[in-house]
């Protein structure tokens, strides 16, 4: 399994940088932008990273390409591309009456919850866990692990359900504003926990869908692990081409 970033990915540190430029006005609509070798060169990184953070651009509407010639800025778009509906179920909180809150407590963050989160190892973050259900049996588990410095000050840590989602409670609560979010999906066995809490055997396959969140700024604010039985679900999207 390829290990999780332990910051912000590189090409996410060059797209927002480019989408802050575009959005104070330092690209206005119809400037170029410089070229890709350009940009790895100011970031230090390589010019496919660059290429990928203009392709998020290209497909979010901030800017578009003419052949043969260079990249050029259409400006903010009115409207930027919406969460997949599995993310937003993996921020939900717990207020829906086909959710089952099964814990809130403090733990130590495991290694790849710290990486997510940019913390030392053996830090302790506040994990909440639940499993959705329907009349057909459990839909998916999802654990979601905040940095204790987040939490504070708001209701995550009291072992009772949030209304709403997470990152609208911590944006109320305390000014934290998840902008961005970097996802990796692998499909797996499940451990003998969720085995059991999803109902399905030792050797069914399972989704894991690991979430962190981010400020514009690139600081973490959670991190989200969704597992869902192979056999019940299948993952959608819909995004522009051009």
């Amino acid at each position: 399994m390829a290990p999780f970033e332990a910051r912000t990915p590189k090409y996410i540190h060059v797209l927002n940088t480019l989408r802050q430029r575009i959005g104070d006005g330092t690209y206005r609509p119809g400037m170029a932008l410089p070229s890709e070798n350009q940009l790895a060169a100011e970031f230090g990184v390589a010019r496919a990273t660059v290429l990928k953070s203009l392709q998020s651009l290209k497909q979010d509407g901030w800017i578009e390409s003419q052949q043969g010639k260079a990249n050029f800025v259409r400006g903010q778009p009115t409207a930027r591309r919406t969460a997949p509906a599995h993310t937003r179920a993996a921020l939900e909180a717990d207020e829906s009456t086909a959710v089952e809150l099964l814990s809130v407590t403090p733990v130590l963050a495991e290694p790849r919850v710290a990486a997510l989160l940019n913390i030392a190892e053996g830090t302790p973050v506040y994990r909440r866990s639940r499993r959705t259900v329907s009349d057909d049996g459990p839909i998916d588990l999802v654990t979601i692990y905040i940095p204790v410095d987040v939490a504070a000050g708001s209701d995550v840590g009291k072992p009772e359900p949030i209304a709403g989602s997470l990152l609208a409670h911590l944006a109320s609560r305390k000014d934290i504003r998840g902008d961005y979010a970097v996802e990796w999906t692998t499909a797996r066995r499940p451990t003998p926990e969720e085995a059991e809490l999803l109902d399905i055997g030792k050797d069914d396959p399972v989704l894991a869908v690991m979430i962190a969140a981010y400020t514009a700024a690139g600081d973490p604010v959670l991190a989200s692990l969704l597992v869902l039985p192979g056999s019940r679900h299948e993952i959608e999207d819909t995004y522009p081409l051009a």
